[in-house]
């Protein structure tokens, strides 16, 4: 039998439980809407690429929060409030080749000690020989994220294994922790603010995916709390904040960033409520009504998510339209689709071989492909394709008819690739291959359906065969992702109105020239000026008004094993003992309890499950009978309340998924 639990606020939308029901949200983690936390704290973990941003409380924020429903204000405030939300970022990382918000996600272990973390870990892994990092123990990591989800990290390289003794949450934990102690000297540096990060007056926003499961939450809440991050496991300081609606509140509320300056790299930007269709050289805003589709592509996941934007100014909300989906799709599954290739192509024995004994040409190597993947676009599809986001000025003119400059909000991709992409081989893997295989390559010279390796020992991988056979796989599961969701949101009475692009891999020209082109004309693509930027600038928004997502659609229903008809003994035994618990079954008509009545043995399982409650579903967590427990739903994760039967003391307390593992 099956039992399923709801939030109280959604009881009117829970008629029956699963995936289609609406959850008015109840924020646990950030502080009060009407108390602001004195500094909010944004960071965006990400597969390839993370950054942080942060957001001082000011004299005005308490006005501002007397418009929110924590208050019980009216919410009547106008866009000039929304304006006065301004969220710092960092764009100034130690050996970083060009400012970017954000640093490699890459840790560098001698034996099971962090030695150095993000670009500086990928420099000097790539100037190490072979015998050095094999003498004196050395460990490379990166895509590291993707193994706190089980099978996520399927097809994607880590470069090392993890070292002995370090788990797939230490892992986590150990760049968390070094990117809280790199922001920490940051904000003591650049803006004069001496708290070490630990105290009730921090609020940390740390993004996941929205298709992350509840045990993966589980571990990322973990491994923050051993990054330093909390003094306890369920501490209201840690919110985890879900990407997609991160961008969402970005879309809300972004404007554009002021030009990189001074203050060690901490730019501000100032929160206006514009963002730039990428059809259309004038700035389009939120109103109220729309119904915004949220596409976040970055390294590993992509995240789709449909909301209908209520009010406007300070009293702007999200409301989820439609069930999120997502898909392990991201720039590091066409890296991984690239070099899978290419080992085919050149000589899987010889790549190999060249691959173990060239570690510093493989870093190069890699580094040349990602600023081709960055600049690639194939627009065959459609020859002779009118404007897109990553359009030149006059096309962008010829589009609407105006001679103004290029639309500020745009992406604008330096060097856009629109033919082949060239790789020099390096001498190592040159000598590898060998002079016949080499040959033979040359001797393709201009087969399209291929590749090749002209007389310069440059690899020519024709824009077609990169488009068919690297990008499109990985493409394609994102635009039928967004196909469903906008299917679905049709069903419900909510058509898409606009299009929402962002993530790390939202600056791939295209990507978005296959978004575009999924798209009717009619509907506005926007992409904010700095994509990666935008889910950790919306995380901070997040943790200042959490308030702004007033609801969400549950993705699957939760609930509680049982067997046994209740009886009268059950009922004589509950009222001396305090136990066993009983249960309504709604379509049967009959309560039911436990199967079995001895409290020190049992243990009633929670299960969920991604469709309508039946019988089955996937165990989720093991919870003793003699306490009774209240799970509570809407927020970016579970929580729950447990009671003493017998005392009737109640705790929060927190949920062991069967399925975690350090």
């Amino acid at each position: 039998m099956y039992r399923a639990a709801v939030a109280p606020a959604a009881a009117e939308a829970s008629q029956h439980v699963g995936m289609s029901f609406a959850v008015a949200t109840s924020q646990p983690a950030v502080a009060d809407a009407a108390a602001p936390p004195a500094l909010v704290v944004g960071i965006d973990f990400g597969t390839y690429a993370s950054g942080f941003a942060y957001r001082k409380s000011t004299s005005s924020d308490a006005t501002t929060a007397l418009g929110s429903p924590a208050a019980g204000g009216g919410g009547g405030g106008g866009r000039s409030s929304a304006a006065s939300l301004r969220v710092s970022t960092h764009d100034r990382w130690p050996d970083q080749p060009t400012p970017d918000s954000k640093t490699r996600t890459a840790l560098l272990y001698q034996g099971n000690r962090v030695v150095a973390w993000g670009w500086t870990a990928w420099k000097r892994w790539s100037e190490m020989s072979s015998s050095e990092r094999s003498a004196q123990s050395y460990n490379y990591l990166e895509n590291f994220k993707l193994l706190l989800e089980d099978g996520a990290d399927a097809d994607v390289d880590t470069v090392c294994p993890l070292p002995a003794g370090v788990t797939r949450v230490q892992a986590v934990a150990d760049y968390l922790g070094e990117m809280r102690k790199y922001i920490r000297d940051q904000l003591r540096r650049s803006a004069g603010i001496t708290s070490s990060l630990t105290s009730s007056e921090v609020a940390w926003c740390l993004t996941v995916p929205a298709i992350w499961s509840d045990a993966a939450k589980a571990r990322m809440r973990e491994a923050a709390h051993r990054a330093g991050m909390t003094v306890r496991m369920d501490s209201r300081s840690l919110s985890l904040t879900l990407e997609p609606e991160a961008a969402a509140l970005s879309a809300v509320t972004m404007g554009e960033a002021a030009t990189p300056g001074a203050g060690g790299g901490l730019n501000s930007v100032d929160i206006s409520g514009l963002l730039v269709a990428a059809s259309v050289s004038r700035p389009i805003g939120l109103r109220d009504g729309d119904v915004l589709l949220v596409l976040d592509c970055g390294g590993g996941t992509a995240d789709v998510t449909l909301h209908r934007v209520r009010g406007s100014g300070v009293a702007m909300r999200l409301e989820e339209a439609a069930v999120g989906r997502g898909a392990l799709a991201g720039g590091a599954h066409v890296d991984s689709a690239a070099w899978s290739y290419i080992r085919d192509l050149l000589g899987v024995r010889q790549f190999d071989k060249w691959k173990e004994a060239h570690p510093d040409e493989v870093a190069k190597l890699k580094s040349k492909w990602e600023l081709s993947k960055r600049a690639f676009l194939c627009n065959s599809r459609q020859p002779g394709a009118a404007s897109l986001p990553y359009s030149a000025t006059a096309a962008v003119q010829q589009a609407d008819g105006s001679s103004s400059s290029f639309p500020s909000g745009l992406v604008r991709v330096a060097g856009v690739q629109r033919n082949d992409i060239r790789l020099a081989l390096p001498p190592g893997l040159v000598s590898a291959v060998g002079h016949t295989q080499l040959r033979a390559l040359q001797q393709q010279a201009g087969d399209s359906r291929r590749g090749w390796v002209g007389a310069d020992q440059v690899l020519v991988l024709p824009a077609e065969v990169v488009a068919r056979q690297i990008f499109d796989p990985v493409v394609d599961k994102i635009t039928r992702l967004m196909g469903d969701v906008m299917d679905e949101g049709r069903r419900r009475g909510s058509p898409c109105s606009k299009v929402l692009l962002a993530g790390g891999f939202a600056r791939s020209p295209h990507l978005q020239s296959r978004v575009r082109e999924a798209l009717s004309a009619t509907t506005p693509l926007l992409i904010p000026s700095d994509p990666g930027a935008a889910v950790v600038t919306g995380a901070v928004v997040f943790g200042v008004r959490p308030y702004m997502i007033s609801s969400r659609r549950a993705r699957v229903g939760y609930g509680t094993t049982y067997s046994r008809r209740w009886s009268h003994a059950d009922a004589l035994h509950a009222a001396r003992f305090g136990y066993p618990e009983k249960f309504w079954h709604a379509e049967n008509k009959t309560y039911y309890a436990p199967a079995r009545k001895d409290p020190a043995g049992a243990s009633p399982r929670r299960w969920c499950q991604a469709e309508k409650p039946a019988l089955g579903g996937r165990r989720l967590a093991r919870l003793a009978e003699i306490w009774q427990v209240e799970m509570r739903f809407g927020a970016t994760e579970l929580s729950m309340a447990a009671t003493d039967v017998k005392t009737r003391n109640a705790v929060a307390t927190t949920i062991c998924f069967d399925s975690v593992s350090a």
